[in-house]
């Protein structure tokens, strides 16, 4: 097999980091698919775009002729829309910076690398490979989340490339997280002539987010989190509505439906005369915790970093990601083998690009052992 990727890895990440991928800007998330579909397609992956509604398309990159198959995951959408994107920036001291670069275009660049390098070495008469590169994680993989579970079941293992923190982590228990929109509806009018005859949506919302925050029962590890309000029409008008995007995360998947029942005991209790509240649940990533299956996989990573003279570690982690989703198929999983670095979410996220090669050699390495488990 004749590989034609030919690029080296520090202008793959430039390309892709050059290019914005919001979640929710379709068209930007179109362009980079097609970019990442026509980097597969050099590999020899026969390469299919599953079309969203509100989202991008779905990459799934297949190569192989095996009844086994290896499930590589991925993906392609930031949390940083066009309007704050930021290009690739080479800080010349072995780090880079970028909008998605370590989550998790930095990631998608190791695996195409290590690809590139292990295909020819692979039996693929006798083994298949099956790359999922989903456009919507990052606000919970509502379009995504039954491709990647078919291909999960189809799957044996599932190795995701998430980051690795800042000096290298492996992920196999990742909290469950779902979605929970609270609004509130008022009665408005003039806040200084007709107030006695109004009621607050913002006042009602408020009172109701305070009730909410006693979710929080960190000997469960649950937490519970009000991330964005809007509302209201000016300073003088009392707020007809008011509504806020909040989120409840949990280790045991057990938790999930006792959280919404009380969601909804707490919300039916209206603390502001006047004031009617609604709830919609959203999208929802389940938990994952280590298992047997994913322990062997983590087992032959550790054993690899070790050999590289590198200390990795497990950590069980509050960040939702798509192993959570593959893993609900029964299979092993591991996640972080993407790119090192710090600052994810943030407008000072930084790539440790130094570490490149030594990921895209632990990636080399690891799949043929984990091929061997199948």
């Amino acid at each position: 097999m004749q590989n034609i990727l030919t690029e080296a890895p520090l202008e793959t990440l430039k390309r892709y980091i050059d290019q914005p991928s919001g979640s929710f800007d379709k068209e930007d998330v179109q362009k980079m698919a097609e970019i990442i579909a026509s980097d597969f397609e050099k590999l020899g992956f026969t390469v299919e775009l599953i079309p969203g509604e509100v989202h991008g398309p779905k990459v799934r990159a297949t190569i192989g002729k095996g009844d086994k198959q290896l499930m590589l995951m991925g993906h392609m959408d930031t949390v940083f829309p066009h309007d704050v994107y930021v290009p690739f920036k080479d800080l010349g001291d072995g780090r880079a910076m970028g909008r998605g670069i370590i989550d998790m275009k930095g990631g998608v660049v190791i695996l195409l690398h290590a690809l590139k390098h292990i295909l020819p070495s692979i039996d693929l008469d006798k083994i298949r490979l099956c790359a999922v590169i989903n456009p919507d994680e990052e606000v919970g993989s509502p379009e995504s989340h039954a491709v990647i579970l078919e291909t999960a079941k189809a799957s044996f293992a599932a190795l995701s490339f998430e980051p690795g923190g800042k000096e290298g982590r492996f992920t196999c228990a990742r909290k469950g997280v779902t979605s929970v929109r609270v609004s509130c509806e008022g009665k408005p009018g003039h806040a200084g002539a007709e107030y006695t005859r109004c009621a607050s949506a913002i006042q009602g919302l408020c009172a109701q987010i305070t009730k909410l925050y006693a979710l929080r029962d960190d000997s469960r590890e649950i937490s519970f989190n009000a991330g964005k309000i809007s509302g209201g029409t000016a300073e003088n008008v009392v707020a007809p509505h008011a509504e806020c995007a909040c989120e409840f995360r949990y280790f045991d998947e057990r938790y999930k439906p006792e959280i919404m029942a009380r969601i909804r005991e707490i919300v039916a209790e209206e603390p502001v005369e006047g004031v009617t509240t609604s709830l919609l649940f959203g999208a929802s990533h389940p938990a994952i915790d280590l298992n047997e299956k994913s322990q062997q996989l983590l087992d032959l990573a550790l054993e690899i970093t070790r050999a590289q003279g590198r200390t990795f570690v497990h950590e069980k982690t509050g960040g939702a990601g798509d192993i959570s989703i593959a893993g609900q198929a029964g299979i092993g999983v591991l996640d972080g083998l993407g790119m090192l670095g710090t600052g994810m979410h943030t407008v000072q996220e930084t790539a440790d690009i130094a570490s490149m090669p030594a990921q895209i050699a632990l990636a080399e390495a690891l799949i043929p052992r984990v091929i061997a488990l199948a």
